[in-house]
């Protein structure tokens, strides 16, 4: 049975859509998973649990390579099953063209009631449950069901090869005998993130308390700046902080050498992010940090395996907003703010010595 899985968009989206790979293949051990993604996610979710290929497909191309390539990809109607996820729409134009039989996916918009015929209409905005449960119950008109008894063993799993872990923790000069801290501060999209001179004042606290003993790294992409300028003008004040923090950017060796290099650390700090996921799906300690708003809350968009590894912190208020920030004219305005550096140190301190 061959299934086509179609999630062109972001990083951690893509990430939170492979339990549904997963609860296919248990269900139906003769399957086949193809997912369909834009080039960022391509190298991660060739690392995932439950995914058999992957297709790129780049929703910037001009129209007519994108018709070129999906018809490519169509025409010899080798599908049996096809799913829409999210992103662009024109596969599911392809699937219902050259009749692919099963079509399921998330009907939203007036082409998912047209195009695909197994649907499900879904209220994500009720957060009812995490966006991988979201994924998963769009199987039901396949007779594939899940049960909230079993959900971690669906949940996003990266194969990391050890041997080029070390490998490129070799390569990136870190000591082995020094544990890592990394803390990623940036993020796409509008959620709500914390200080990035918060993020500073983090570091610098945890390097009072376990100085030389770790190596402590900042992740980022290009697209991260804006989160950095806080936290790079307050550790460049510092001489020995200065000396001790490592920026590193993650887009210029790819994502298969980030994910690796982020499978040697012992602790990873972030908000909500494909990074934070990434984490989460290697059973790295983390603490993430999270926005009260409904639609962007940690119920929905946190850790999906959220155990004694895991601590997600989210401002003390009562947010009575559902898509997006009030700003001003809200009584808690910047609420991310009310997130005390002291409480993350916590956090992190007690991991630490959890699992050190």
């Amino acid at each position: 049975m061959n299934i086509l899985i179609n999630r062109t968009d972001a990083i951690g989206d893509t990430l939170l859509s492979t339990p549904l790979a997963r609860l296919i293949k248990d269900k139906e051990k003769s399957a086949h998973i193809t997912f369909l993604v834009s080039p960022r996610s391509g190298d991660l979710i060739n690392l995932c649990v439950g995914v058999d290929e992957v297709l790129i497909y780049d929703p910037a191309w001009p129209l007519f390579k994108k018709i070129t390539f999906l018809k490519s990809i169509f025409e010899n109607s080798k599908w049996d099953s096809y799913f829409h996820l999210g992103g662009s729409f024109l596969p599911s134009f392809f699937a219902f063209f050259f009749r692919v039989k099963n079509r399921g996916g998330l009907r939203s918009k007036i082409f998912s009631f047209l195009f695909l015929n197994k649907g499900v209409r879904q209220s994500r905005s009720t957060v009812v449950m995490h966006e991988c449960e979201y994924n998963m119950a769009l199987a039901a008109p396949f007779n594939y069901h899940f049960s909230g008894r079993h959900l971690d063993k669906y949940r996003p799993t990266l194969k990391i090869d050890s041997s080029l872990a070390q490998s490129i923790r070799k390569e990136e000069l870190i000591p082995i005998d020094k544990k890592i801290i990394i803390v990623h501060p940036g993020m796409s999209g509008h959620t709500l993130n914390w200080s990035s001179r918060n993020y500073g004042r983090l570091l610098h606290r945890l390097y009072n308390k376990f100085g030389d003993d770790f190596y402590y790294l900042v992740s980022f992409t290009p697209s991260d700046e804006p989160y950095l300028m806080g936290l790079r003008d307050y550790v460049s004040q510092d001489s020995q902080l200065n000396k001790s923090v490592h920026f590193f950017d993650g887009s210029k060796k790819g994502l298969i050498h980030y994910a690796h290099l982020l499978s040697q650390a012992n602790l990873f700090i972030g908000p909500s992010t494909g990074t934070t996921h990434m984490a989460n799906a290697m059973n790295i300690p983390l603490v993430a940090l999270y926005s009260p708003i409904k639609v962007q809350s940690s119920l929905r968009w946190g850790p999906y395996k959220n155990d004694d590894m895991v601590e997600v912190l989210v401002p003390d208020v009562v947010c009575g907003e559902i898509n997006s920030c009030a700003g001003a004219s809200c009584p808690y305005y910047e609420c991310m703010s009310k997130i005390e550096v002291q409480e993350v140190y916590k956090a992190c301190s007690g991991l630490i010595e959890k699992f050190q």
